[in-house]
């Protein structure tokens, strides 16, 4: 769908999305039953944003085309939010965002001198915003009158913030425009009451200087030219007044929906909520909230109602999201813990569930435990799935033994085999056989996989055991299999490699030229060229690729950019890669934010206010997401530069948003905090690693760098941290650490 999304063929993109997903529990949606080769595609849920961005252009375009919404055949924006619902995907900062494009639309359309109230081209406009926000405020089981409207509203434009959200922006948009209008149309009589309790709050906006540096920076942002005025329209924004033409409503004027009876949220709706947040929680990395979450749960678990035969279905569902959160989260032990309160709930695994720890061993490395898992689904009476053979499969070929792995697959092979000469054409009852699963192009793409790097030289052993099943390699197949020729220096096969490319009738796509570019970089090609020389290579590379067809995602981007600072330091080509990333509509990601942030830090001197301005530039883009990485160099980069303001600063947002540090980046803050004589700080943050409370009551993130880190305490608590307030506390710390770790 990401292809077709890419390509602005919005008709063909929804019908991809209405055909394939189908249910919150669908394949498209559910990682635990996709190969796992595709689970990293599946995390990056930005495709619904372009999906929902994408869908609403058109539908405005054939509005304007049109001039009535009766006639448009596309989905409205609130349709295509409303089937994101259906499917437990939508979210409030996807909601934030439509308001605020909406909202920015009407006002440009206002700027052509068009009355958005009246015209017929905005009016449909201004009603899905209208009916867009109680989205944001409200789960749609809860009352929307506009008395809580009022409140919800109040609530937001008063609250103290430095960066106000695309929906108050949005709200702040929307009654300057009704400031500015002559008269109210009687066919939004239905909406008169929404609006006007949205003009009863708006005057009392409380905005601080940031705040409205804000909103000017976001307007400016949306009208390159400046079509909207930012900086006259920002203040009206701040000082905005009651609307006239909302005064007087009519004696039998009820807003939409007012009057129509709620029903409570049922064990289904709440179920699908609570998948939808721990999904949200995963993807963000937020383990504060996903505790937070299953404690939430705990009381619809307890439901009898949940276990009814209608409900059981979907709360072992938000059984299985918490287990497939907490083991992506390396959270194993809270995993168990949903394990073992499903058993004792007196649910039944399924072969969803079987696949969701079978691939938590993938983590701990444990391919033991993900046999014995094996073995109990297989006794339990289950007939494994593709995602499950591909789990053992990947398991074994790339963590445990070969052998194993190989012997899985013939294992496959065999049952397949078996359960076909066993069909009995003429016989109805050909449904059992149906559920043993053929070898297919999943299960190869994972063996393939699995045995890149130090095993690869097994590789041709799968491809001679697919060509047993007559299984096609496709474009995937043939990135990998390019990789590992180029990664071994074996120019000749992968020049045979693209040959069978085309002549199989298979297009390269971006991945393809990812991997090409990762080999031609690895040679002396730049070296001996001037930087300028250096971009020209560069930026021809890109375009050469793109004239014959091949777009750049954004992993190739990260590359080119990484390559030219790391290995060239050349900054003014990664700006160039960037800007033609940007013009071309591919997303910035917390790697290539990282990876300029590292160049900035490592500069001599360090690029400090270039750091800042990047730091600046992410938090006015749309959506951002970064991640601990991101934050572990932040962390980190500020530290070495004796930062401590700004050090402590990201490490508290790390605390705020449920991040964990790794010990690295709690290293570089305690070295910082002793550099600069912060002898009580150091003592608080020691005790708050060690009782995991205060900032580090999420925790720490993985082992690299813990033993280091207490025996950097070690010695302060030997030295500087001796005769200080809480030193014996410190010593007694560091020797219960010593002696966990086996120092």
């Amino acid at each position: 769908m990401r292809e077709l999304v890419s390509k602005k063929d919005a008709n063909a993109a929804w019908s991809y999305f209405c055909a394939h997903y189908t249910a919150p529990d669908c394949s498209a949606l559910d990682p635990a039953c996709l190969p796992f080769i595709d689970v990293p595609k599946h995390k990056s849920r930005l495709v619904y944003t372009e999906l929902l961005s994408l869908m609403t252009r058109h539908w405005i375009q054939q509005l304007e085309s049109l001039g009535s919404p009766e006639n448009i055949a596309s989905p409205s924006p609130c349709d295509v939010l409303q089937a994101f619902d259906r499917l437990a995907i939508s979210s409030p900062s996807i909601t934030s965002s439509l308001a605020f494009s909406l909202a920015i639309h009407l006002q440009l359309a206002a700027a052509k001198g068009l009355d958005v109230l009246h015209d017929p081209t905005t009016k449909p406009v201004l009603v899905q915003l209208i009916e867009l926000w109680p989205l944001c405020f409200f789960p749609r089981w809860e009352t929307k009158d506009h008395k809580a409207f009022q409140s919800r509203c109040a609530a937001l434009v008063r609250a103290p913030t430095q960066k106000p959200s695309g929906l108050v922006i949005s709200l702040l948009l929307v009654q300057d425009l009704l400031c500015r209008a002559k008269s109210f149309p009687p066919d939004l009589e239905q909406y008169r009451l929404h609006l006007r309790a949205l003009s009863r709050t708006t005057p009392f906006a409380q905005f601080s200087g940031a705040a409205v540096r804000h909103i000017e920076m976001r307007l400016k942002s949306e009208s390159p030219d400046d079509a909207l005025g930012s900086a006259q329209l920002t203040a009206k924004l701040c000082n905005l007044r009651s609307a006239s033409v909302l005064v007087n409503v009519p004696a039998n004027a009820t807003p939409k929906d007012q009057n129509r009876p709620v029903a409570p949220e049922t064990v289904e709706q709440k179920t699908k909520r609570l998948v939808a947040y721990v999904s949200h929680a995963a993807d963000k990395q937020n383990l504060d909230n996903l505790e937070r979450l299953w404690t939430e749960a705990q009381d619809l678990f307890a439901d009898e109602e949940s276990r009814t035969t209608d409900n059981a279905p979907s709360t072992l569902r938000l059984y299985e999201a918490f287990l497939s959160a907490f083991f992506q989260l390396r959270r194993p032990q809270s995993g168990l813990q949903v394990w073992n309160s499903m058993l004792n709930s007196g649910f039944e695994p399924t072969v969803r569930t079987w696949n969701i720890m079978m691939k938590s061993c993938h983590i701990s490395r444990d391919i033991n435990i993900m046999e014995s898992m094996w073995q109990q689904m297989r006794n339990s009476g289950l007939q494994p799935d593709v995602v499950s053979w591909s789990t053992r499969i990947y398991g074994h070929l790339r963590v445990g033994d070969i052998r194993e792995g190989m012997s899985a697959l013939d294992e496959m092979g065999r049952e397949w085999f078996a359960s076909q000469n066993k069909r009995n054409p003429k016989s109805a009852a050909t449904n059992i056989t149906a559920e043993i699963p053929a070898p297919n192009i999943a299960i190869l793409n994972t063996a393939v996989s699995a045995l890149r790097g130090s095993r690869a030289h097994h590789i041709p052993n799968v491809l001679a055991w697919s060509r047993s099943f007559n299984i096609e390699a496709d474009v995937d197949t043939y990135n990998m299999l390019l990789a590992v020729a180029l990664n071994g220096g074996q120019a000749a096969d992968a020049a045979s490699i693209l040959k069978r490319m085309a002549a199989s009738n298979i297009e390269p796509n971006s991945s393809t030229f990812t991997i090409l570019v990762n080999s031609m970089l690895s040679t002396t090609m730049l070296n001996d060229l001037t930087k300028m020389e250096q971009e020209a290579k560069i930026m021809g590379l890109i375009s050469s690729f793109e004239e014959c067809g091949l777009k750049v995602d954004v992993q190739g981007y990260a590359l080119l950019i990484d390559r030219m600072l790391k290995e060239h330091e050349n900054l003014a080509a990664a700006q160039s890669v960037l800007g033609h990333m940007m013009a071309r509509g591919v997303q910035c990601t917390p790697h290539i934010y990282t990876i300029l942030m590292t160049h900035y830090f490592d500069a001599n001197p360090p690029a400090l206010f270039a750091a800042d301005a990047l730091w600046n530039d992410i938090q006015k883009t749309k959506g951002h997401t970064l991640d601990v990485i991101f934050y572990d160099r932040m962390v980190e980069g500020f530290a070495r530069h004796g930062d401590v303001g700004r050090t402590m600063a990201f490490l508290n947002r790390m605390s705020k948003e449920g991040k964990r540090p790794g010990w690295l980046a709690m290293m570089a803050v305690v070295q910082c905090l002793a550099r600069n004589n912060e002898w009580d700080r150091v003592a608080q943050i020691v005790i708050d690693c060690h009782k995991q409370e205060g900032l580090l009551s999420v925790g720490l993130r993985g082992k690299k760098g813990q033993k280091d880190f207490w025996y950097y305490v070690g010695k302060l608590a030997d030295n500087e941290l001796y005769d200080s307030e809480h030193g014996k506390e410190i010593f007694a710390i560091v020797e219960a650490q010593r002696e966990a770790l086996g120092m």
